[in-house]
């Protein structure tokens, strides 16, 4: 969590899953601004493959009202780093663990309102490793090819800006 030297500067909201702070500073033309944010621990995102075919999940998202289609991803809990919260998410939305997760780098979701950031891993050498769904998770398993993949956000039926962006630098990378 942030702390908060500035007495301007305080929690908002605090739940767990969500805490909003509000932050007092000082731009760089000498402005005071007042500003709320998201306060995030970070996530994981893994993209893998199954015989040639990349693992999606299939899960509803409460907040937009829908199904989307996404790459396995999910929120850091307390002292975990990033390569455990993926080997954990991975392992509770596929089923599958990774020998091997290597890191594709790390993105802002939504620098504006969010402090959230997202590190991209590619899991390779799978093995069947399932842990237990969070209880709001009702996920399905999909496979789909990179070109497919990518027909599918042409088509907006990827509509994940972390799965669009995590696929679009898997693509560069090759």
């Amino acid at each position: 969590m942030i702390k908060f030297p500035n007495p301007d500067n305080k929690k908002v909201y605090d739940s767990d899953s969500i805490h909003i702070v509000r932050e007092k500073y000082n731009t760089t033309l000498n402005k005071d601004i007042v500003k709320d944010y998201v306060n995030h621990p970070g996530s994981v995102l893994i993209i893998s493959f199954v015989n040639e075919m990349i693992l999606f999940v299939r899960q509803w998202r409460q907040p937009v009202k829908t199904n989307t289609l996404e790459l396995p991803m999910g929120t850091l809990e307390i002292n975990e780093n990033s390569i455990e919260a993926a080997d954990r998410e991975f392992r509770e939305e596929t089923g599958f663990g990774a020998k091997k997760y290597t890191s594709l780098g790390s993105y802002f979701v939504a620098p504006g309102y969010s402090s959230e950031k997202t590190e991209f891993f590619l899991a390779e050498n799978l093995f069947e490793s399932a842990l237990p769904p969070d209880e709001d998770e009702d996920i399905y398993l999909e496979k789909y090819s990179l070109d497919n993949a990518l027909d599918l956000i042409t088509k907006q039926i990827i509509v994940d800006q972390s799965t669009i962006c995590a696929l679009l630098l898997y693509k560069s990378l090759l």
